[in-house]
């Protein structure tokens, strides 16, 4: 009988666990089903909630209008899977058709300002350290704005260049260029081509630039690959940058800019160019420069019609700065040393002297060769200054009428 009542609480034990198994599997699946049946309505509620929302910015819009309007469940997974969305930064910083413009693909735009686009290079003398004597050719790109042959450029691409030429699209070889005119306050040059009808780009308005907007850089980087189309956006606007000594107010591009690039269009979506590109950041990728075509409108069309700037005064001399160390070596005062007067001009008219040092101008102290433009630059051809000199430790003020640069 023990034994018969042992095996029979052997066999309860038997049951009760397996009985007490079957319960934590079926709680452990209807946990795990639970967990799934939450996480999946919490996932269509956000996909729901994405498609909806208002957007913020064009890239918004566009990832939008891929999307269906049916924001239930099954169109949202059917979304989520397919295999047909698509998105493009260039389209998304496209702007809308405006005033009767419309708005132009990439591709577009290079089927249209490519063939005005040309390359440029330079035959530049030099004399190395052993008194050798070379020439070496320099290389840029630049635009056609006529159709009988006007180019528009950096002038630090042809700066110093004995010969300069030019290959147009579809042409084989280089032709001869003659300058037109340079300015080396903007850095614009104009080349001539003995060649008519020739395609020309249109020219728009870099005061409507938004930062985000479609930028396309054409040019030929690095004096090889000519033609060569990039596309970013705008960046900024109206960034101060120095250039070897010289301060200029640009735009900013993610567009891609290499050596070589430099006089080349930054077009807008429209196929407008809206800026020469004339810079890039050496230290990083992404960061390239173009001068705002509305500042050098007028440069343009003054170089062509008068071969120089309109205008534009001038004092006549040519200084450096009188630092610290040399005003201690030399017993001077700090300044801008005279070191050339320009035969018969306002400086020379005025008494001004090579060897004198410019102290300061209408009572405003001068410490450097800068300082002597940026006060020269905010005056109008006519104007009197007073500049005060000091010359044999002596100072002296004269009377300096500005003059209009001819050259």
């Amino acid at each position: 009988m023990k034994r018969n009542k042992k095996g029979a609480w052997k066999t309860s034990s038997i049951v009760l666990a397996a009985i007490g198994a079957s319960l934590a599997v079926i709680l452990v699946f209807g946990s795990v089903a639970l967990m799934f049946v939450f996480f999946r309505y919490m996932r269509s509620d956000n996909s729901s909630a994405q498609i909806t929302s208002e957007p913020t910015t064009k890239a918004t819009e566009q990832i939008q209008t891929t999307q269906p309007s049916d924001t239930s469940e099954s169109a949202t997974e059917t979304t989520s899977d397919s295999t047909d969305k698509h998105f493009s930064v260039t389209d998304a910083a496209t702007l809308p058709d405006k005033d009767g413009k419309k708005a132009l693909s990439v591709a577009e735009i290079a089927s249209e300002v490519s063939p005005a686009t040309v390359s440029i290079r330079g035959e530049v003398a030099y004399s190395d350290y052993f008194g050798q004597n070379g020439t070496a050719e320099s290389s840029g790109s630049g635009f056609i704005v006529s159709a009988d042959g006007y180019i528009v450029t950096n002038n630090h691409v042809v700066a110093g260049a004995s010969k300069i030429q030019v290959l147009i699209p579809g042409e084989k070889d280089y032709i001869d260029a003659t300058v037109v005119g340079t300015d080396t306050s903007t850095d614009v040059a104009v080349l001539k081509v003995d060649k008519t009808d020739l395609p020309y780009v249109t020219l728009g308005d870099s005061d409507e630039l938004q930062v985000g907007e479609l930028a396309v850089a054409i040019g030929n980087p690095f004096g090889e690959l000519a033609g060569t189309v990039t596309a970013g956006v705008i960046s900024a606007l109206d960034r101060q940058v120095t250039i070897e000594g010289s301060s200029y107010n640009l735009l900013q591009t993610d567009a891609s800019i290499n050596s070589g690039n430099s006089g080349g269009p930054l077009v807008n979506s429209y196929g407008e160019v809206i800026g020469i590109t004339n810079a890039k950041v050496s230290e990083g990728e992404g960061i390239g420069f173009a001068i705002p075509i509305n500042d050098i409108k007028t440069v343009i069309e003054d170089l062509i019609n008068k071969g120089y700037v309109s205008g534009r005064p001038v004092m006549g001399v040519g200084v450096v700065t009188v630092d610290e160390t040399t005003s201690e070596t030399y017993g001077w005062p700090t300044g801008a040393y005279v070191r050339e007067v320009t035969a018969g001009g306002a400086a020379e008219k005025a008494g001004i002297k090579v060897g004198d040092i410019i102290v300061a101008i209408d009572g405003t102290a001068v410490t450097t060769a800068d300082e002597v433009s940026t006060i020269k630059n905010k005056h109008s051809v006519g104007d009197v200054l007073t500049v005060t000199i000091s010359r044999n430790n002596e100072k002296q003020d004269l009377k300096l009428t500005l003059e209009e640069a001819t050259s």
